[in-house]
């Protein structure tokens, strides 16, 4: 006889409402935690380790820590911003680094 197990993580969305998301605009950052859980043939049987929250968008797979810009050398530079999320960017640029739309 042999058994089957492992621990593995499992995200669970901690609230339903959805955020917007400062980098794409859109209403997809949830908050979030991924949990440990101890498995025997595959099934979850008890969780070893509980995760810190965080908040990601579905979108974008962008998390909070990735939303924050402090400095940017552009803003000084030009004092552009994007027009769809509102990050500093430069006059020569005809993408927007952040948020990847048409400038």
């Amino acid at each position: 006889m042999f058994f089957i197990v492992g621990i593995s993580p499992k995200t669970k969305i901690l609230d339903e409402q959805p955020r917007r998301c400062p980098v794409c605009g859109l209403h997809q950052a949830y908050n979030k935690r991924i949990d440990h859980y101890f498995q025997i043939f595959f099934i979850p049987v008890a969780r070893v380790k509980k995760g810190q929250p965080f908040v990601i968008c579905e979108r974008c797979h962008r998390t909070k820590n990735e939303f924050k810009r402090d400095h940017s050398p552009y803003q000084e530079e030009t004092g552009l911003l994007c027009k769809y999320c509102g990050s500093p960017i430069h006059r020569g640029f005809y993408y927007c680094p952040y948020c990847g739309k048409k400038v």
